[in-house]
């Protein structure tokens, strides 16, 4: 058994470990008794997936049964839900990308059904703005910033872009007849509030932007949102979303700096000394996807160059050993090495070229030794947090815990194998 391998198994008995008695539901760290929830950010959809892909993998035979139980739960707890966000993170439009791949593995029509039940609540919340819809509804991250007040939300990690990649992947799996409609109505508004510049197209995260926070990247900046419209073109045909998408990358390039024999893109233009993020959220790992998705579309090599030139800003700061502001003490799929490590493969699979592979393993190295084991189990107690590295937590979910760092290392291990297994998240390329 590879050391990969083994470090995602110890990683999936600790998750196993902070269960809750007496439910298929696990705490969302190792220091609370009760805190815990089902989103796929932090909670139980984003552990399904997980186990998912060790039963898909072989390496487990309870963990089906396990997702199928969790699943179960989880669907109680829809149903008495008047309303949820847009945000795939922690809304309607994560529950049906996660409930879609538990029918998918487990043959179940009524998870199905609850994935299309989630994509209707979706819709019934969506509101008639201009040419298409969108989402208004209470402004995210209030218990960071202090601020508060209804907003139209449009970024890729927690608004109306995010949530139109889920739709788009609800029309490919077949899910529900009128998701590429809603795909499309998303986008025609979208495009309406883009704000043009000499550079390109960007948008901000959400309408009446209430603080300074212009981001070119992806999770919260224009990245997100141009990587949304070209896989709409993709669906659709349609040749306003392709342009549209290079405008946005034309955009998030032109706010690079040049670093090493590469380039980094800043975090917000508002800070006097840039910050360049590395990891998926709001650095290569997140913005590459959409040059590479641009090069496969277009076949220029122009957008290859741009994705490489990320990697190499990344490897000139002698990350992922090396750790900057932009790359703290965090190991996980949003904001560390993991997610580093997830779009190493993907350059690699792209491009077929070993070196993206060795970074990689190089993550996956960090990934081991910046963890805790013992008793079998393996855990990572890091900041999820740039700017508050001493409230450390060792959790339990996808994006910023065990199930994702699990996830990359079980990647990692069955494509060292020749047979990959990873299911890939609705922003991820297929």
């Amino acid at each position: 058994m590879s050391a990969y391998l083994s470090s995602a198994l110890e990683a999936v008995r600790f998750i196993r470990g902070q269960r809750i008695e007496g439910r298929a539901k696990w705490r969302r760290h190792d220091a609370t008794e009760k805190g815990s929830d089902y989103s796929l950010y932090h909670g139980s959809c984003g552990i399904i997936l997980m186990l998912l892909e060790l039963h898909a993998a072989g390496q487990d035979a309870d963990a089906l049964a396990e997702a199928v139980a969790a699943g179960e739960e989880a669907q109680d707890y829809l149903a008495k839900k008047d309303w949820l966000s847009v945000s795939p993170s922690t809304g309607w439009p994560g529950y049906a990308f996660a409930f879609s791949e538990l029918a998918k593995a487990s043959g179940r029509e009524d998870f199905r059904a609850t994935a299309a039940m989630c994509l209707d609540r979706l819709a019934g919340q969506a509101v008639e703005l201009g040419a298409g819809i969108g989402w208004i509804e209470p402004m995210p991250f209030s218990d960071i910033t202090g601020l508060t007040g209804d907003r139209e939300i449009y970024d890729q990690s927690v608004g109306a872009a995010g949530a139109g990649l889920v739709l788009l992947y609800a029309h490919e799996a077949g899910l529900h007849a009128k998701a590429l409609d809603w795909a499309v109505a998303v986008g025609e508004r979208l495009l309406e509030v883009a704000e043009t510049d000499p550079d390109g197209l960007r948008w901000r995260m959400m309408s009446d932007m209430p603080f300074a926070f212009t981001a070119p990247n992806f999770a919260h900046g224009g990245a997100g949102v141009g990587y949304f419209l070209l896989q709409l073109h993709r669906a659709s045909g349609e040749g306003r979303y392709l342009e549209a998408a290079r405008e946005a990358a034309r955009y998030t390039l032109s706010r690079a700096s040049a670093a090493g024999s590469g380039r980094l893109i800043c975090h917000t233009e508002e800070a006097r000394k840039p910050i360049f993020y590395l990891g998926a959220c709001h650095g290569p790992a997140g913005t590459g996807r959409l040059l590479l998705e641009l090069h496969a579309v277009t076949g220029e090599a122009a957008w290859l160059e741009a994705a490489r030139s990320l990697v190499d800003g990344l490897l000139s700061t002698g990350a992922p050993e090396t750790r900057s502001k932009g790359l703290w003490n965090n190991h996980g799929q949003c904001c560390g090495d993991a997610g580093i490590g997830e779009f190493a493969l993907l350059m690699a699979q792209r491009t077929g070229e070993d070196g993206y592979r060795d970074l990689a393993r190089r993550c996956a190295e960090v990934i081991v030794a910046g963890s805790e084991a013992g008793d079998g189990q393996r855990r990572w107690r890091h900041a999820e947090h740039r700017d508050r590295p001493e409230f450390l937590q060792a959790q339990t979910g996808y994006m910023q815990g065990a199930a994702g760092i699990a996830s990359f290392l079980l990647h990692l291990a069955t494509t060292e194998a020749g047979t990959p297994v990873k299911i890939p998240m609705p922003d991820w390329p297929r």
